[in-house]
């Protein structure tokens, strides 16, 4: 027993030396102020570290990272093309790519004047875009290439010549024959300045099937919609659509839109949206009328029915699943009365005052004449 205890002794105080000696090298993060920096300490990095920027870094040319799990902090300090130096090795104009093996976090991060993408997931790699702004590169803001982007916090300004082009889903010829396809993971929020190809499909490429993918605790959904995808906030209204592409097999969650409720007040309707399958109380219903604005301060909602005679009252434990017209029924409020006091009930108490004091001052004087 005591050499158990013995041994457990000696394990706590391992253990406690080395928590305290060894270098806390998980936390550690490679500082970087130039392109050369950058490109050492990507070249060097172990896996999941991470590498912060201190200041700016113009490239003078693309990057492209394999088989690496890392994560890039910016501090909200940006990475851009060296416009006057800029070598484009052949035909990647992206500022980053997270190539074939590689996991790439980009965090709060700017890419700005790409001569093509600001950020490109190639052939099975995986890109995670936290609080990263795109704005100003020349062919779109992020290129799904047969990767998988998972956006957590995307803000995307103008990308494109001619027309705007946010986040591109494509599968180029150059790897038609890998088993990869492209996968968009909504885990958060997007953001854009443009409304036109927010999501833009790719034409003329290898591109036959598209995966969507939600996460449960996503701000902003990607759904598909026919021939197109579309994203949606959180009260499922369409934010943005991208473009049409016939024949592209699009593989996730189909958009289903919000149903139209009416309430018919005294030959006046109101309209709001829900979500199919939602359940309203009474008093949520309340909330979605002002009297006032429709000139009815006078009424007060007695109940909700489904027919304009008031025999049938609606469930409210019942799911929305349709269109559907509610009529609501009205009473007019029975206003206090106004009319003025007399004060007759108040004067009545004197007489009666009186006819007690008098009775006592007799009962009074009878007893002193005995």
């Amino acid at each position: 027993m005591r050499n158990i205890k013995k041994i457990i002794i000696l394990l706590v105080a391992v253990t406690l030396f080395a928590i305290i000696f060894t270098p806390n090298i998980c936390n550690a993060a490679t500082e970087v102020n130039s392109e050369s920096s950058l490109l050492a300490a990507i070249s060097n990095a172990a896996e999941g570290e991470i590498i912060q920027l201190t200041t700016n870094i113009e490239l003078t040319r693309p990057i492209e990272i394999r088989d690496q799990t890392i994560t890039i902090s910016g501090s909200g300090y940006t990475i851009s093309r060296d416009t006057n130096n800029w070598s484009a090795n052949g035909a990647n104009g992206t500022l980053i790519t997270a190539g074939i093996g590689s996991k790439v976090t980009l965090l709060n991060l700017n890419l700005k004047n790409s001569q093509k993408y600001g950020a490109q997931a190639y052939d099975g790699g995986y890109l995670i875009l936290d609080n990263v702004t795109i704005g100003n590169c020349g062919f779109g803001g992020v290129l799904v290439n047969a990767g998988t982007v998972e956006i957590k916090d995307l803000f995307l300004q103008k990308n494109g010549q001619s027309s705007n082009n946010g986040i591109e889903i494509a599968k180029s010829s150059a790897i038609s024959e890998s088993e990869n396809e492209p996968t968009l993971i909504m885990n958060g929020t997007v953001s854009s300045t443009e409304q036109e190809n927010v999501i833009y499909l790719a034409v003329n490429d290898d591109l036959s099937t598209f995966n969507l993918v939600n996460t449960d605790n996503t701000v902003r959904k990607i759904l598909a919609d026919g021939n197109k995808v579309v994203i949606t906030d959180q009260n499922n209204n369409v934010i943005y659509e991208s473009n049409t592409s016939i024949g592209l097999d699009i593989a996730g969650i189909n958009y289903v839109p919000n149903l139209i409720i009416t309430i018919h007040l005294m030959e006046q309707n109101i309209t709001f949206a829900v979500q199919q399958g939602t359940v309203l109380t009474k008093a949520q219903m309340v909330e979605q009328i002002n009297l006032a604005n429709l000139g009815l301060s006078a009424y007060t909602i007695d109940g909700f029915f489904v027919d304009e005679d008031y025999k049938t009252e609606y469930d409210f434990k019942t799911p929305f699943t349709n269109n559907t017209t509610l009529y609501a029924k009205l009473s007019a409020i029975k206003e206090k009365d106004k009319s003025p006091k007399t004060g007759i009930e108040d004067y009545l108490g004197i007489p009666v005052l009186v006819i007690i004091i008098s009775v006592v001052g007799i009962i009074t004087l009878r007893r002193k004449e005995f």
